[in-house]
């Protein structure tokens, strides 16, 4: 489960960052589409893990973790912790809490992922017991190499843990002498008091006293509660010149340990030959300890401690989890935000140049304060747009600036007005004509086309047809010679006949056509010469533009006066 939310967590912060990337803040499309594959990859590869994660990290059965609803307190035993367990065996239970055994120091880390993962509601009520047994270490230097490693584990797994879980130690020691206890479950626990070199001493049934008052009461003589005096000050000489420095001193990659609490139980220990404990009585007082033969058996657990431990209180996993995913979205909406804001500026400081540069340019030359008022029409036009579409994500929450400034953009634009541009020149196209030499196409004083005069009329229809729906006029001029009337029939009749012939040989409609015989007027070369003649005698076909043109109704052949224009006259 727990698994799966951090899961959520990542893909919810790589969807956030794709957001900002494509949302608000615009590198460009390159650096976008980098930055989205960077996370893409990184959050799969996350996943991966993560998921990886729950299938490999399992160092304790599902049935070693107290259920949910289970209210007792919870002890993870550290440092010597096979003396209290019997062989086979990982956990112990009483009336107040479970004890589970951690026979390693990397085992720590990974029974404290057990429970975030599978019963998360029991951090709040789980501590380290560190058990210390000296009569079963044979070396100092096996001492510290223990101590260092187990500070480490410790570290580590508050850090899992995400608080300060309660570190308290556990120290066993063979009695000096037998009491007349009747039963080993009624001998006493012993506690350093707040102030130095003395010690609370808690029995079962019995409310707590001082060293001296326990010793008073004791059935012994009063060599043996000296001889015990001498053992529990000793019991503190080896604790603050052996045991806590190697527990306190500053070391890298190991935070030093406070104990929350300490406890002294006699109890009997199979001891080493030889042990460290030993080693410092015979260093101290020059003399050896007797050794005495124990069956071995779990040793007691310091139930009563627990009443003592201050737990740091927590946040639960849901609690947690918002939490986590409150900071992610406030840093979204941080960058948001800075995304937003950048935008912002860039638009009013483009605006703002804009209209400077509009106003400061004169009327005169119009061209320069044309290109300027164009730019500012687009940028009106675009604000107009944001207004009536929405505005960009990019330029959103709540900084968006334009709906203050498009009313300044219309104001500006009312004040000038582009000069009225210069009138169009219409150009009409100048009628296409097309001269046909009359001795070409007409025997001499005959208006009926020479066998010969195909090619001729040919040459002149493509050009026609290249021009479809135009008025097709065909004049037809003579020289001077002659009779003036005979000479305007003979022209008027020419002219007929090459529209004839072209209504016969095209698919062109006979109103698109109209004839005039112009006779001698109109000449275009000296009449006084032959060759001047020659060039007069001919027939025009002229395509002009006329929107009535092609029309279907009969015309007249009408023969102009002298001095008429080229304007053709429509029969009736």
């Amino acid at each position: 489960m727990y698994n799966r939310i951090k899961q959520s967590l990542t893909l919810l912060t790589g969807s956030l960052l794709l957001w900002l990337f494509w949302g608000f803040w615009s590198p460009g499309r390159d650096v976008a589409l980098f930055l989205s594959a960077f996370v893409i990859i990184i959050a799969a590869v996350l996943i991966y893990r993560q998921q990886k994660q729950v299938r490999k990290e399992r160092l304790i059965r599902a049935d070693s973790l107290p259920a949910d609803d289970y209210h007792g307190a919870v002890v993870l035993v550290c440092g010597q912790s096979a003396a209290l367990f019997a062989a086979g065996e990982n956990r112990r239970e009483t009336t107040k809490a479970r004890y589970i055994a951690v026979p390693e120091p990397a085992g720590l880390s990974r029974i404290i992922r057990e429970f975030r993962e599978q019963s998360p509601a029991q951090l709040n009520r789980l501590s380290l017991l560190y058990v210390v047994v000296p009569e079963q270490i044979n070396q100092e230097e096996e001492l510290e190499q223990m101590i260092i490693s187990w500070r480490r584990a410790v570290g580590e797994a508050r850090r899992q843990a995400g608080k300060a879980v309660p570190f308290w130690i556990s120290v066993y020691l063979t009695p000096l002498y037998t009491t007349d206890v009747s039963a080993a479950d009624e001998e006493p626990w012993f506690t350093p008091a707040e102030r130095a070199g003395e010690f609370h001493v808690q029995q079962a049934g019995s409310p707590a006293c001082s060293l001296p008052e326990w010793l008073a009461h004791q059935p012994v003589t009063d060599e043996q509660r000296f001889a015990t005096a001498l053992w529990f000050d000793h019991y503190l000489a080896w604790l603050s010149l052996v045991f806590v420095p190697r527990l306190t001193v500053k070391q890298t990659g190991a935070a030093p340990l406070y104990p929350a609490g300490w406890a002294l139980r006699f109890a009997p220990v199979a001891a080493l030959n030889n042990n460290v404990w030993s080693q410092f009585i015979a260093h101290s007082t020059r003399l050896p300890l007797p050794v005495q033969t124990v069956t071995p058996q779990p040793l007691p657990l310091p139930d009563h401690l627990l009443s003592r431990l201050r737990y740091d209180v927590s946040l639960v996993r849901t609690e947690a989890v918002l939490g986590v995913t409150g900071i992610i979205c406030g840093l979204f909406l941080a960058g948001a935000l800075t995304g937003s804001y950048f935008h912002n500026q860039q638009l009013i400081y483009h605006i703002s140049d804009d209209l400077r540069q509009f106003e400061q340019l004169p009327g005169e030359p119009a061209e320069p304060k044309m290109v300027a008022w164009k730019q500012l029409q687009t940028d009106a036009a675009l604000l107009a747009a944001w207004q009536r579409e929405g505005i960009p994500s990019s330029y959103s929450l709540g900084l968006y600036q334009g709906t203050r400034i498009l009313p300044y953009l219309y104001t500006a634009l009312s004040r000038w007005a582009p000069p009225p541009p210069p009138a169009p020149v219409i150009v009409q196209e100048a009628p296409e004509m097309v001269s046909l030499d009359s001795l070409a196409l007409f025997d001499t004083g005959k208006f009926t086309l020479k066998p010969g005069a195909t090619k001729v009329l040919v040459d002149a229809l493509i050009n026609i047809r290249a021009k479809p729906g135009w008025l097709i006029v065909v004049s037809g001029y003579t020289d001077i010679t002659g009779h003036a009337d005979l000479n305007q029939k003979l022209s008027l009749k020419r002219a007929e006949s090459v529209r004839d012939w072209m209504i016969e040989t095209s698919d062109i409609d006979p109103g698109c056509f109209a004839v005039q015989g112009y006779g001698h007027n109109h000449p275009v070369a000296d009449n006084n010469t032959a060759e001047g003649r020659a060039k007069n005698r001919r027939v025009e076909i002229r395509l002009m533009p006329q929107a009535d043109a092609c029309r279907a109704s009969d015309t007249e052949n009408v023969s102009p006066a002298d001095g008429d224009t080229h304007s053709p006259k429509k029969e009736k």
